[in-house]
């Protein structure tokens, strides 16, 4: 059967290096020797099971259409495996939060039976799948299931990367190094993926002879993305590496918590009760604020919330407490505004015209250019360079 010309022989061959491949790149990242496996066994196998749809054609060839069956329900692991990667950067994922998520599966084991029976026996092996099988009511619905659970869980994984980024704040003073900007691509891609499965899947009801050229076309954009997510997969650092003398339990306790007591201070919302007092959190924000300020803390590039919290010898999540009861910010903001405070004061000093903004911007603390030019802009509304040109300007008019 030529499919665009392209022998039967090729095209399993083409199949088989496109598995092969999903596999070993998927076994090369979680044993690669820069990975954190606590998250990248999650990518791992979301890797190999996005790649399994181009097992078709080869079980399709090797034994008979039915065999696309069996092969199926192992599809709808992408969609999960994605989220629970995304999810364990921000909290370690044990087996007891997975398994819900996972728990489709059997699920779709029992459809794959259930479409065994009623579907598949009624009509005779071959390699070409029938037009009434790929038609057939019993065969739509668990498809629809199936696509409807994979855009479910892209925007489950949105929402967590989401969270990933707010929450990190509450910890870092600079989040350069934890760059999740290829890991909105990752989730992005991932819907890419899956709207193309339901275009080929649409040409296929519409031309069921060309099954093998659906997968085929799909496959080739399934290889570029996943060669993408184990490049860069690899290279992402996690926050158990950038602490890893933290507990994961306790670090993901003060996320959770911070971020809680951030969302209390949003209008209409009624704040819980904390542990606490008034006084306590007035007192513990005036020395967070008193160090700060006699020591240029700030000023030390990758200041982290612990570090701060070693500095006063209190606990982690009492110093977040107090950041954001008693000062109405998270970490993040608070170390940057005075960084952004320095940077103002040495670029209006005439001792320092001969500085570089970049210059000004490490002495304030900021570790690049592009982060400096972001967060001054944040809090200032107007970039470095820009905002000494002002003041120049109205220094003259005055």
């Amino acid at each position: 059967m030529p499919l665009l010309n392209i022998p039967e022989h090729m095209l399993l061959f083409l199949a088989g290096v496109g598995l092969l491949q999903g596999a070993l790149l998927a076994v090369l990242l979680y044993f690669h020797p820069k990975s954190d496996r606590s998250v990248n066994g999650f990518l791992a196998l979301f890797i190999f099971c996005i790649s399994l749809p181009v097992l078709i054609p080869i079980a399709q060839q090797l034994f008979s259409w039915q065999a696309i069956i069996i092969v199926e329900p192992f599809t709808v692991l992408g969609g999960p495996f994605l989220y629970l990667y995304v999810r364990s950067f921000k909290e370690p994922i044990t087996w007891r939060k997975a398994w819900p998520h996972l728990a489709i599966f059997p699920v779709f084991v029992g459809i794959a039976c259930w479409s065994w029976v009623t579907v598949a026996h009624q009509y005779p092996p071959g390699k070409e799948v029938p037009e009434g099988a790929l038609r057939h009511p019993l065969s739509f619905i668990p498809i629809m299931i199936r696509f409807s659970q994979r855009l479910l869980y892209y925007g489950l994984s949105l929402r967590a990367l989401y969270l990933y980024q707010h929450s990190i704040r509450h910890l870092f003073s600079e989040t350069s190094r934890i760059n999740l900007r290829w890991v909105r691509y990752l989730v992005h891609g991932y819907l890419v993926l899956v709207l193309s499965t339901i275009i080929c899947y649409i040409y296929i009801r519409q031309h069921p002879e060309n099954l093998g050229i659906g997968i085929l076309s799909a496959g080739a954009l399934i290889t570029i993305y996943i060669y993408l997510a184990a490049f860069k997969g690899i290279g992402q650092i996690t926050l158990w590496q950038l602490m890893p003398e933290r507990n994961k339990e306790t670090l993901a306790d003060t996320l959770e918590e911070a971020v809680n007591l951030e969302d209390d201070n949003l209008p209409g919302r009624v704040k819980r009760k904390t542990g606490l007092s008034d006084t306590r959190i007035q007192d513990i924000a005036g020395r967070i604020l008193l160090i700060l300020e006699s020591e240029k803390l700030y000023q030390e590039t990758e200041l982290t919330l612990q570090q701060l919290a070693d500095r006063l010898a209190l606990p982690p999540h009492q110093l977040s407490q107090a950041i954001n009861d008693g000062l109405n910010k998270n970490f993040y903001d608070l170390i940057n505004q005075y960084r952004v405070e320095e940077a103002k004061r040495l670029l209006l000093n005439e001792a320092n015209r001969n500085y570089t903004i970049l210059s000004v911007g490490f002495e304030a603390g900021f570790n690049s250019k592009t982060t400096f030019n972001t967060v001054f802009k944040k809090f200032t509304g107007l970039t470095p360079t820009a905002y000494r040109d002002h003041q120049k300007q109205a220094a003259l008019l005055a």
